[in-house]
């Protein structure tokens, strides 16, 4: 009875061994995350123009009841207004400045590019088993088991024999 209860457990830890298969490999997939920041500054900025004046200097002369322009002492145009024009008609003054045109406002844009540092995140993929051929000490391992049934097989078909000619 003992030898029995023996080569059960040597069946059973044989069946156990035989059974286990190996882990599949894991493949770690390195993933590399890079943040880009654009930020834009839109700016403006205005122009100071200093004051400009022109001149006009000349004698009056009364003719026949009427105010007339004698004689122009000066005339000085400005930086950017010309010489004024001066008319005298039915005894009202008219003067006349121009200036040029003028578009002072100014704008540009400023762009600064940020990277944000680098993050390696490891994440673990399973990669199945390409191929289905058995390694030479998996087959040995499975011609084991085969010789190990038939022994025991041997063994109980001996043990049954020898067991019923004890009881006949």
């Amino acid at each position: 009875m003992k030898n029995i209860k023996i080569g059960c457990l040597f069946f059973v830890l044989t069946m156990i061994l035989v059974s286990c298969a190996g882990k599949k490999p894991v493949v770690v997939q390195n993933t590399i995350t890079t943040e880009k920041t654009i930020t834009e500054t839109v700016h403006d900025t205005v122009f100071k123009i200093e004051k400009d004046s022109s001149s006009y200097n000349a004698l009056l002369d009364c003719i026949n009841g009427k105010v007339v322009v004698k004689d122009v002492l000066r005339a000085e145009p400005g930086r950017n207004l010309k010489s004024p024009k001066v008319r005298i008609a039915d005894n009202f003054l008219k003067v006349d400045c121009e200036v040029r045109a003028q578009e002072l406002f100014a704008q540009w844009k400023s762009t600064y590019i940020t990277q944000n540092k680098q993050e390696i995140k490891e994440v673990p993929v399973e990669v199945p088993v390409v191929t289905n051929e058995l390694t030479s000490w998996q087959e040995k391992q499975i011609r084991g088991f085969w010789l190990l049934v038939a022994i025991l097989a041997l063994l109980g078909y001996l043990k049954i024999k020898n067991t019923l000619k004890k009881t006949t």
